[in-house]
């Protein structure tokens, strides 16, 4: 396909049609990506908690919708005004926008930006969705991306997790803890984000780190610790 006149695509998606309800895999349609917008053909995507809480209708119940917001894919199509992207790119999209001049952008203590708010509206920055069933019916967003949108996996397979889980550990101990060199760090829970929040605090030259987690499942994961 020629990027730079994508047309609508069908794929498969996960979607979420009631709160609380089952997730179905449906057949979608994908328009073609707007001004400063890329489509991108997901590889892999990953499970949030986050996930669940939006599936069960927190923090606002917008259904039928396509979640996921941790994914690696390629890009299939940009839109007009993108310059530093091109079909075939593999990148991992990220929820939160940066518009790199307002202070919080500027401080490099936040990426909270101020132009670019984290809301939930499900849809695009134009109040719209990108994705239809049904003959129109609109499907909603995860934030800005739905990464459940399925096609094939591929050897990034575990990039995906860096996207909101393992980078929100990592962060937490590398940047904002200010853990000291040789000190000794707990960890409580050793989910994807507590294994980043182990990386994070090796990275600063911590004499021990201690992994704590009730569910046996996890007893396998002690090998990281070492």
């Amino acid at each position: 396909m020629d990027s730079s006149n994508p047309k609508v695509i069908t794929c498969k998606a996960a979607v979420v049609w009631k709160e609380g309800e089952m997730i179905k895999i449906k057949e979608i349609q994908v328009d073609p990506p707007k001004s400063n917008e890329v489509r991108i053909k997901m590889l892999f995507a990953s499970l949030c908690h986050t996930d669940i809480l939006a599936s069960n209708g927190y923090p606002i119940p917008l259904f039928p919708r396509v979640l996921g917001h941790e994914g690696v894919g390629m890009i299939e199509s940009v839109g007009e005004n993108v310059t530093n992207l091109k079909e075939g790119d593999i990148v991992m999209p990220l929820y939160l926008r940066e518009c790199k001049e307002c202070p919080n952008c500027k401080s490099g203590k936040s990426n909270l930006c101020h132009k670019y708010q984290l809301t939930f509206p499900g849809l695009m920055l134009d109040d719209t969705s990108r994705m239809s069933i049904h003959g129109g019916q609109v499907l909603y967003h995860s934030f800005s991306c739905s990464t459940w949108l399925i096609l094939r996996r591929f050897s990034l397979q575990h990039a995906s997790l860096l996207c909101c889980g393992f980078t929100t550990g990592y962060g937490a101990t590398w940047r904002e803890v200010h853990v000291e060199k040789g000190s000794i760090v707990v960890v409580l829970g050793l989910g994807v984000v507590g294994l980043g929040a182990i990386e994070g605090a090796r990275s600063q030259g911590v004499s021990k780190i201690i992994g704590v987690d009730i569910n046996e499942s996890k007893r396998g994961k002690e090998n990281c610790l070492e």
